[in-house]
């Protein structure tokens, strides 16, 4: 159970990284897309492809990230939590509030 905890605790920490780059891509998707579609009325549609538009700007990120901090890994092999866990937790993650985000500005549109 300890091992677990720890994990989630590298992966959450891990995210807090990365954030500035994976919620920027969410804000602008969501806020310069899905914001005038919602109030134009055609954007009933339209969450499924942002959805699988902004899993796709992972790769994006995990570039920009091994370029800029190539040795950001050592801390999280200590902790026993590999490169695929962390990345693996980070898309699961913004993923989750990419959708929450999305979902709630539809309710408050609609």
């Amino acid at each position: 159970m300890t091992n677990l905890a720890t994990q989630l605790q590298a992966i959450g920490l891990f995210y807090r990284s990365v954030a500035p780059f994976m919620l920027g891509i969410s804000g602008l998707m969501l806020l310069a897309v899905l914001l005038p579609a919602l109030r134009e009325g055609w954007g009933e549609g339209l969450l499924p492809a942002l959805m699988l538009t902004k899993l796709a700007t992972a790769p994006v990120v995990w570039y920009l990230s091994e370029q800029l901090r190539p040795g950001q890994y050592w801390f999280y092999f200590n902790l026993n939590v590999s490169r695929r866990r962390l990345w693996g937790g980070v898309v699961a993650l913004d993923a989750v509030l990419f959708l929450g985000g999305a979902l709630l500005l539809r309710a408050v549109l609609a």
